[in-house]
């Protein structure tokens, strides 16, 4: 594997070059990150990378400290077996996703999941794949048992009737090869996906251009085979792309996007977490199920979809009755909504929203979000020593050719150049 090959599967998946390097042979056909080898992987992969959407969304809504893109810091994807390297402090929300758990007539979860510790890491395995979090001991498994995990199927050996119902139709392709690149979007303060039909839509808020992302995961040799990707850009730095499947005969072969990684590069700086009112619940509801990370609950709720939103929630025991007295809608008009009749009146959209505790960011309705703040200048506080030492390391930067920036002050409430 050539030293540009290995430095693009270093950004796609976070492995380090020395890793790499100790993987023998070229690059596979299908580019430097190989795809799941069986069908049954890839929709492993897929609920995995469900899990882990679930986990960074929960990670936003409860205003966690570890930003959510740092949920899965490395990718290893070996010929065995997918590794994953999972931030301890985000541990045990994962493990909540993923653990199957019996509730009512279903499995929520992952399921067929079963949990396998190790001395230094936990498999995952299911009929139809498996997958390593790297560095979590058996001790830490306890310690994740403690406190409270649901472990009675995980840690089973057969599987539970419930478990072998069918499951919704995912863009598994797409969804695996996401997964496996997970650390693309480690500079973005958070990733959230949604699938509509057999398209995959990923949102982001800062970090890589949507164009970067698109032509990397469409176009690179570090991308998703027989796929396409749209890019979308919306305000307050909200990035998005839409992903779907393309016929291989069809992609045309062209040249490495170089200026994709670049813009890559300058926007993948990690950062704190971001506090965001739009994904907050609106009130607390404690009398209604924690539904909204499930994914088909995501994606009515992503459409306003509010016919399959209220059929949701009476299928996990609300009322309707209890429904309308949330949302201040008649009873008539409730039943009127379950039987299919569309809700298209923004105000009423919002009422739902507020009435059900349902983050506003989820429906798209959180127009009034503010957007993140401006650069300070810290410029009139700098002496002059500092000011020239900034200027020539910039000047090195443009002389290396890693940078095509101008020298000054970005922030808008400073006209400095810098140094005369």
């Amino acid at each position: 594997m050539s030293t540009s090959s290995l430095v693009k599967r270093n950004r796609c998946t976070g492995e380090t070059p020395n890793m790499v390097r100790r993987q023998r042979g070229g690059v596979p056909p299908d580019g430097v990150v190989p795809s799941a080898r069986t069908s049954g992987q890839r929709r492993f992969e897929a609920a995995l990378l469900a899990a882990a959407n679930r986990t960074m969304a929960g990670m936003r809504r409860r205003g966690h400290s570890l930003r959510p893109t740092s949920l899965v810091s490395r990718v290893r994807p070996d010929a065995k077996v997918l590794g994953l390297r999972v931030h301890d402090a985000a541990l045990d929300d994962l493990l909540t996703q993923l653990l199957p758990v019996a509730a009512g007539d279903r499995v929520d979860g992952v399921p067929g999941l079963r949990v396998h510790p190790r001395r230094d890491h936990l498999d995952l395995r299911s009929p139809d794949g498996e997958a390593r979090l790297l560095g979590v001991t058996r001790e830490r498994w306890r310690q994740a048992v403690a406190t409270g995990l649901p472990v009675d199927l995980a840690l089973t050996g057969g599987l539970d009737p419930r478990e072998a119902a069918s499951r919704p139709d995912l863009p598994v392709d797409l969804m695996s090869g996401v997964l496996r690149r997970l650390p693309l979007w480690r500079g973005a303060a958070w990733l959230d996906g949604v699938v509509v039909g057999d398209v995959l839509e990923l949102y982001w808020r800062g970090g890589p251009p949507s164009d970067s992302i698109a032509a990397i995961l469409a176009r690179s040799t570090c991308g998703i085979p027989a796929s396409s990707a749209v890019p979308y850009r919306f305000r307050n730095a909200v990035r998005g792309i839409a992903l779907s499947a393309a016929d291989p005969r069809a992609v045309a072969k062209v040249a490495e996007p170089e200026w994709a990684w670049v813009d890559w590069d300058a926007a993948t700086a990690p950062g704190p977490a971001v506090d965001e009112r739009a994904v907050r619940p609106v009130q607390s509801r404690p009398d209604l199920p924690d539904v909204w990370e499930q994914q088909e609950m995501r994606a009515a709720l992503a459409l306003r979809d509010i016919t399959t939103v209220y059929r949701l929630l009476t299928h996990h025991g609300v009322p309707r009755d209890r429904i309308a007295a949330l949302t201040g809608q008649p009873a008539h008009e409730v039943e009127r909504v379950l039987s299919g009749t569309k809700v298209e009146s923004y105000d009423t959209l919002t009422a739902i929203a507020e009435g059900l505790g349902v983050p506003l960011g989820y429906m798209g309705l959180a127009h009034n979000e503010p957007p993140p703040p401006a650069p300070t200048c810290d410029c009139a506080t700098l002496d002059e020593r500092t000011k020239r030492d900034r200027f020539l390391a910039h000047a090195a930067l443009v002389t290396v050719g890693t940078t095509t920036t101008t020298w000054g002050c970005r922030a808008e409430t400073c006209h400095s150049t810098g140094p005369l």
